[in-house]
């Protein structure tokens, strides 16, 4: 589980950063804190799908 959320943070800094730098945020800071915090998110989110065993039955 620690490898996908640090994962979902690198990738969730680095989108967050090239967001800021492409002009979407006022702050490159913020904008590499929130991609982090949304990237644990989605990591978090993965490795708990991942050990359920699959996609829930609708």
């Amino acid at each position: 589980m620690k490898e996908l959320v640090f994962r979902g943070i690198l990738i969730g800094c680095s989108l967050g950063v090239i967001l800021a730098l492409a002009g979407f945020s006022d702050s490159l800071g913020r904008a590499f804190l929130v991609g982090g915090i949304a990237g644990a998110l989605a990591g978090v989110t993965i490795a708990r799908r991942r050990s359920r065993g699959g996609r829930p039955k609708a």
